[in-house]
C-alpha cells in the first residue's frame, strides 16, 4: 500500500486494482460463505423473491410486454403484480439478456449481488478519495460503504445492495462546485438509476440531495457558469422525468393495495439507539441483536464511527458540514414514527406513504459515515503520514476493519436444475396452480417464494405470491383455505379457476400432517390424484380439480 499521505492527482491503473482487491476482500469477509458457491443464497425468502422477479422481467421483454411490462404469474387473476413491490428494473435490465441466453436466474442473480458490492465499494472509492484527496481515506470510506455490519440486513435485498448511485450522485456534486460542468449528466444519471435500483433509496436520494449539496454551496460560493446551470437544470430535470414516469404505474397499484399504515411504518421505525446494534450474523458485533430488531440494526462499526468522529476536528473543511448535518438528518429520518421528519414527509411527499421501513434511511446514514470517515483519515494522514510506519497503520486499520465486520451468513442451497415435479409441470399445457400448504392471513409468507421461484421452471400462473403488498383477493383465499381441505376450502379453490393443486410434504409441519391432508384429499371427488412426485426436498401428490 501506498503513503496514506494527500495526493488529490487522479488514481493510476495500480492505486484502482488495488481499491477493487480490497472491495472484493472485504465483500467475501463481510458475506461469509455466499462467496464459495454461486448457488448459494442467504436463508430467506427474499433472495427467491428478487429472482423470481428477474425471470418474470426476462419474460415480459421477450413477450414485448404483450402481458404488460409488469405482468407476473403470482397472485392470479391479478395485473401488473410487480408493481406491489420494488420491481428493480435496472438490475433486471442488466440480468435480462443472460437470463434469455440460458444462464440459470440463480447464477445471473449471484452475478448481480456481486456487481451490487463490487460497484457500491469502487464508486466509494472514488468518491471519498475525491473529497479527502486520501488514498487511505478512500479505501477506508470503501471498507465501510461495502462491508459494514449494517448491511447484513439487507443481504437478501438485491435492490438494497444497489448503493454506488449514491457516493457518485456526491461525486457528480463535489465536481460541478469545482466548475466541471459536464458532471451534471452523472448526477443526473446517479439520481435516476438509483431510482431504478431501488425505490426506497431513489427517494431518500431525492430527499438528501438538496440538503448536502446546498450546505456545500453555502460554504464555497462558487460561480457556476451560466452554461452549467442550463445542462444542471436538463440533468435533474431527466431523471426527475424517469422517477416520475417509473412512479405513475406504482400509483394506479396502490388503488388495488392501498399505502402504509401507521402501524405498518411503526413496525419499521428504527430508534438511535439501532445505530448500536448489529445483525446476528456480525461475528464480532452479533451479540448485540435483538430478537425483534430487524431491519433496525444499523451500526456502522466502532472504527467506522470513530473515524467519522475524528472528521469533525477540523469542522470548516470541505464536506464536513455538509456530511455531518445531512448524516444527522438521515438518522433522524430513520427513527419514523418516532421522529419528526418522517411524520411530516409522510404528509408533504406522496411516495413516502407507499415505503413501509423508514430505518431503511439508515443507508444514507451509512454514505455519510463513510464519506466522513475517509474526511478523518485524511486529517490523520495529514498529521502523521509522514512518520516512519505509517504506512503499516494505515494497512492495520483496513485489516482491523476486516475482522469487525466478518459475518457468518445463514445460507441454503439452491438446486442447480428444475426437481422432477416442476419437469412434471413443466409438460402440462397453460394452466393455474395452486400450492400448498398456503400460510395463514397472519403468518404470511410461509412458503410462497418457494413456489414461485420454482415457476420459472413451468411459467403457469400461481394462486400463490410473495411481495411487499398482497391483493386483498388473495387474502380471502387465504383466509378461507383455513380448514383445508374441508368443504369450504375446496369451494374457494374451484371458484378461483385453479386446475391443478399441489401437496408440498416438506412445508408442512411434520410428515404426520402432510399424511392427513393427503388423506382427506383422496376421499374427495372434487380433486383426481394425478402424480406423485417430489421437489427439492420432500414428496408433493398433485391433483387435478374437478368442476
Amino acid at each position: 500500500m501506498t503513503s496514506p499521505g494527500r495526493d488529490v492527482r487522479p488514481g493510476r491503473p495500480g492505486e484502482w486494482v488495488l481499491a477493487l482487491l480490497v472491495v472484493a476482500v472485504i465483500t467475501i469477509v463481510s458475506t461469509w460463505p455466499l462467496a464459495t458457491s454461486p448457488w448459494l443464497v442467504p436463508a430467506h425468502q427474499d433472495p427467491l423473491f428478487s429472482s423470481w422477479r428477474l425471470f418474470q422481467w426476462t419474460r415480459n421483454l421477450a413477450s414485448g410486454a404483450a402481458g404488460g411490462l409488469f405482468a407476473g404469474n403470482i397472485f392470479y387473476p391479478a395485473s401488473d403484480v410487480l408493481l406491489y413491490s420494488d420491481a428493480i428494473a435496472l438490475p433486471a435490465l442488466i440480468g435480462a439478456p443472460f437470463i434469455a441466453a440460458g444462464v440459470p436466474v440463480a447464477l445471473v442473480y449471484w452475478a448481480l449481488v456481486w456487481a451490487a458490492y463490487l460497484t457500491a465499494g469502487l464508486a466509494m472509492y472514488a468518491c471519498a478519495r475525491e473529497l479527502s484527496g486520501s488514498r487511505w481515506g478512500g479505501l477506508v470510506a470503501a471498507v465501510i460503504f461495502t462491508g459494514a455490519p449494517s448491511r447484513l440486513d439487507h443481504v437478501i435485498h438485491l435492490e438494497l445492495l444497489w448503493t454506488a448511485w449514491m457516493p457518485l450522485a456526491v461525486l457528480a456534486t463535489s465536481r460541478i462546485l469545482r466548475g466541471r460542468g459536464r458532471a451534471v449528466w452523472l448526477l443526473g444519471g446517479s439520481l435516476a438509476a438509483q431510482f431504478l435500483c431501488s425505490i426506497y433509496y431513489g427517494v431518500f436520494l431525492f430527499t438528501v440531495w438538496p440538503l448536502i449539496a446546498g450546505l456545500e454551496w453555502l460554504r464555497t460560493r462558487p460561480r457556476i457558469a451560466a452554461a452549467t446551470r442550463t445542462r444542471a437544470a436538463v440533468a435533474l430535470g431527466c431523471a426527475a422525468l424517469v422517477a416520475g414516469a417509473y412512479a405513475v404505474p406504482y400509483q394506479r397499484a396502490r388503488q388495488v393495495v392501498g399505502e402504509r399504515s401507521d402501524l405498518d411504518v411503526q413496525a419499521y421505525s428504527a430508534t438511535l439507539g439501532s445505530y448500536a446494534v448489529s445483525p446476528p450474523a456480525s461475528r464480532f458485533w452479533g451479540w448485540t441483536a435483538g430478537a425483534d430488531d430487524y431491519e433496525q440494526r444499523l451500526f456502522p462499526g466502532l472504527l467506522a464511527s470513530s473515524l467519522a468522529v475524528s472528521a469533525l476536528a477540523t469542522p470548516a473543511a470541505p464536506w464536513t458540514m455538509a456530511l455531518a448535518v445531512t448524516t444527522a438528518f438521515a438518522m433522524e429520518a430513520s427513527t419514523g414514527l418516532n421522529g419528526v421528519t418522517y411524520p411530516l414527509l409522510r404528509r408533504l411527499a406522496p411516495p413516502y406513504r407507499g415505503l413501509r421501513v423508514p430505518a431503511r434511511f439508515g443507508a444514507v446514514v451509512l454514505l455519510g459515515v463513510a464519506l466522513l470517515a475517509g474526511l478523518g483519515c485524511a486529517n490523520l494522514a495529514a498529521a502523521w503520514g509522514h512518520l516512519p510506519g505509517a504506512t503499516l497503520v494505515a494497512t492495520l486499520v483496513l485489516a482491523l476493519m476486516g475482522v469487525e465486520y466478518a459475518a457468518a451468513v445463514p445460507v441454503r442451497s439452491l438446486p442447480s436444475k428444475a426437481p422432477p415435479v416442476y419437469q412434471l409441470l413443466a409438460a402440462l399445457p397453460p394452466t393455474v396452480i395452486v400450492h400448498t400448504p398456503l400460510p395463514l392471513p397472519e403468518a404470511l409468507p410461509g412458503a410462497e417464494a418457494n413456489y414461485q421461484y420454482f415457476a420459472q421452471y413451468h411459467r403457469h400462473a400461481l394462486l400463490n405470491g410473495n411481495s411487499g403488498f398482497y391483493p386483498p383477493a388473495y387474502l380471502r383465499l387465504l383466509d378461507a383455505m383455513r380448514g383445508f381441505p374441508d368443504d369450504g376450502a375446496m369451494q374457494a379453490l374451484r371458484a378461483t379457476g385453479a386446475e391443478y393443486l399441489l401437496v408440498h410434504e416438506q412445508y408442512y409441519e411434520t410428515s404426520t400432517a402432510f399424511g392427513r391432508v393427503v388423506a382427506a384429499l383422496e376421499v374427495r371427488r372434487d380433486v383426481v390424484p394425478v402424480a406423485t412426485s417430489r421437489d427439492d426436498a420432500g414428496a408433493v401428490r398433485v391433483y387435478r380439480i374437478v368442476r
